[in-house]
């Protein structure tokens, strides 16, 4: 999460330094079950300067933290593990309510307020998921993720995939996706900075304006700016393409605050009900087939 490499930090403090430098703050979603394997002063420290430097931190979860720690700490053997323990939609409405509460709790603990917005790790959320959220009282949900439906995205599949939808009193504001390639070739993908260039964010952002889709999430894990070679992040370097491309996407926002206003989730508006359709976004096959080729390369650890 905080990325140390030597005396820099590549990890959230970065991100909070790309964000300030251009007159940002951003929303961080907050893993709170970590401290089922971790000491909570640790979590608390990480998650401080979130809170000191005026950012916004709101309620992220990955049950597998809890899993991993009710194993050993022997209250639950391997064999009665769920099936797909890191998508909390697929749990049962009471054990996703109590994980949540709890996870409420530890986050009022480290921040000294009740988190508004969730979003559900590996965006595994379902539509029970959104049930339990109304029962402990969170407004916003933000784990819809078009391009994961059908894999670890529980919810169902929505022709208008990139429109803030209520349900019930939830209010879902999903990860904003786009259309790639042509024909049969085409796929989508979401707007998260580690897997799309500058360009198609860019690109995205126009688009949405010109056909007036009025929100445009864009998505930035904690560790983005790191390349590793083992799942512990013993061995990293840093990610310089994709950092570039988070400081060039700060400064076009900076650049044109006049067209784009930059919100956190703690800011954002009661959303319209909006039951009009509106276009896909669309970026063909030229500018991602580039992108693909820059990715490729950018897999060796040493480039």
């Amino acid at each position: 999460m905080l990325g140390l490499i030597g005396s820099k930090y590549y990890g959230t403090p970065l991100i909070m330094d790309i964000l300030e430098e251009n007159g940002l703050r951003g929303t961080f979603f907050t893993e709170m079950l970590a401290r089922d394997v971790v000491d909570g002063s640790e979590l608390e420290a990480a998650y401080r300067s979130i809170r000191d430097r005026g950012h916004d931190a709101q309620l992220h979860l990955h049950p597998v933290f809890h899993f991993y720690g009710c194993v050993t700490q022997g209250l639950l053997k391997q064999a009665d593990l769920p099936q797909h323990m890191d998508w909390i939609g697929s749990l049962s409405t009471e054990t996703q309510t109590e994980l949540l509460k709890k996870a409420k709790e530890s986050f009022l603990e480290i921040f000294g307020f009740v988190p508004t917005a969730f979003r559900a790790g590996c965006y595994g959320a379902s539509t029970s998921t959104l049930a339990a959220l109304d029962r402990i009282g969170i407004r916003y949900d933000s784990s819809y993720n078009a391009a994961y439906t059908g894999t670890s995205c529980l919810l169902p599949r929505r022709s208008q995939g990139n429109i803030p939808w209520r349900n019930g009193l939830i209010w879902e504001i999903p990860v904003t996706t786009f259309e790639t390639g042509t024909s049969g070739l085409r796929g989508l993908k979401p707007l998260e900075v580690s897997a799309v260039s500058f360009a198609e964010m860019r690109g995205v952002l126009s688009q949405a304006e010109q056909i007036g889709q009025e929100s445009v999430v864009v998505i930035l894990h904690s560790f983005a700016f790191l390349k590793r070679t083992d799942p512990q992040f013993q061995t990293m370097r840093p990610n310089q393409i994709v950092i570039r491309r988070f400081e060039e996407l700060c400064r076009f926002l900076r650049l044109n605050r006049d067209r784009f206003r930059a919100l956190t989730f703690s800011q954002i508006p009661e959303p319209a009900e909006n039951t009009a359709a509106i276009p896909s976004l669309k970026m063909g096959s030229l500018i991602p087939a580039v992108r693909k080729c820059v990715q490729a390369v950018n897999r060796i650890y040493w480039v």
